[in-house]
């Protein structure tokens, strides 16, 4: 009897659940990331653990399913909209039907987080930041281990292209992790750690990380009320000049200097995107794509440039839901000027470089995050 209340203590303790999860997931990357470099076949126990949170999740609102339609009624039938939409396709293939379960999941996920940091008198935040400081600091240990005795496993790329982000497994993922960390150290106004983010940030060889760093930064410096105007002009100057110094070393590489030669600058600032953008509308038709709820037929399903994802998977129907969820999101949580540099910034870099709702992580951490900011008196008794 008393292990059986143990055991419902355990699944009860939503917030540990939470952070396990993200503690889970980002080990499992990992070893997911030694098979993808090394050519090694691994068990896909990233892909297991999300199966398993999600069950979890879907529980969770079965179960709470009063609280879940008192509070969610816009976010449950924003979810049934997506699947309706994904059903209409009449495409069951296993890419599209990853597609489906990458933009759900976090939908599906947002009870919990919701329930989970709103009505528990435990510190979310705090265990989240402490949560980023230990992960930052382990990773840039590696980052720096990387760098110096040029460990493949640590690099941002498998190929010959300058970029070291230590453990974590994808460059989609890499800006929205540190956009977070940076996000938290202000809030809690840890300069140190704001500091090494921004450090192995700039080794990460990723130009979003380079563009959100940048923004987040610049938004904060200019919402900040407390700093003077001398001292916003000069902490901008330096953010731009490190910005700018930043792209030009990238792209004085002899990879980024092979693709401006032959394809021009504007190829090389969006990797492609904007050439496969045209190559595929060109491919269009009522056969394979439907205006109203996306693709039908199309084998490209994404182009990371996240509006046009989701234009491209699920129609003007789902662009405009989700239109819908972002504006709720702004008006229910954004409520200081660190949440507000932190939702722009996060949903500018989504625009320009995608991977925000189709990475699971990505949004799962702008969820708790946002929580996080929301939850001011969490953070009032940190000062610098």
């Amino acid at each position: 009897m008393f292990e059986m209340h143990k055991f419902k203590a355990l699944l009860t303790n939503y917030q540990g659940v939470i952070l396990g999860f993200l503690i889970l997931s980002l080990g499992f990357d990992f070893l997911d990331k030694i098979g993808i470099f090394y050519n090694i076949e691994l068990l896909k126990l990233n892909r297991i653990i999300k199966a398993i949170f999600i069950l979890y999740a879907v529980v969770f609102i079965l179960t709470h399913y009063k609280y879940v339609l008192d509070n969610l009624k816009l976010l449950m039938g924003f979810i049934i909209l997506l699947s309706f939409l994904f059903l209409l396709k009449n495409n069951f293939s296993h890419r599209y039907v990853d597609e489906y379960l990458r933009y759900i999941f976090p939908l599906l996920v947002f009870p919990l987080i919701h329930f989970a940091n709103l009505n528990t008198a435990q510190n979310f935040a705090t265990k989240l930041y402490k949560l980023f400081i230990g992960f930052i600091v382990l990773n840039a240990i590696y980052v720096f281990l990387g760098l110096i005795f040029e460990i493949l496993i640590f690099q941002t790329y498998q190929y010959h292209r300058f970029g070291y982000n230590g453990i974590i497994l994808s460059q989609g993922f890499t800006p929205y992790l540190y956009l977070c960390a940076t996000t938290l150290f202000w809030a809690f106004k840890n300069k140190k750690m704001i500091l090494l983010t921004l450090v192995i940030a700039s080794l990460s060889g990723v130009k979003g990380v380079f563009f959100a760093e940048f923004l987040l930064v610049s938004l904060l410096i200019v919402f900040d009320s407390n700093l003077k105007k001398s001292l916003k002009f000069k902490i901008l100057i330096a953010a731009f000049i490190a910005f700018i110094g930043l792209l030009v070393g990238l792209f004085l590489t002899p990879l980024f200097q092979k693709v401006i030669k032959s394809d021009g600058l504007f190829t090389a600032i969006f990797s492609y995107r904007t050439d496969n953008t045209l190559e595929l509308f060109n491919e269009l038709s009522s056969i394979n794509y439907s205006f109203l709820f996306g693709t039908i037929g199309l084998e490209i399903v994404r182009l990371e440039l996240q509006m046009l994802d989701i234009m491209l998977f699920f129609g003007i129907i789902g662009l405009l839901g989700y239109s819908v969820f972002i504006y709720f999101l702004y008006t229910h949580l954004v409520n200081n000027y660190i949440s507000k540099a932190f939702f722009i910034t996060i949903i500018a870099l989504s625009i320009l470089s995608g991977n925000l709702f189709y990475i699971p992580l990505s949004t799962l951490l702008m969820f708790l995050v946002l929580f996080a900011l929301h939850k001011k008196k969490d953070l009032n008794d940190h000062a610098f």
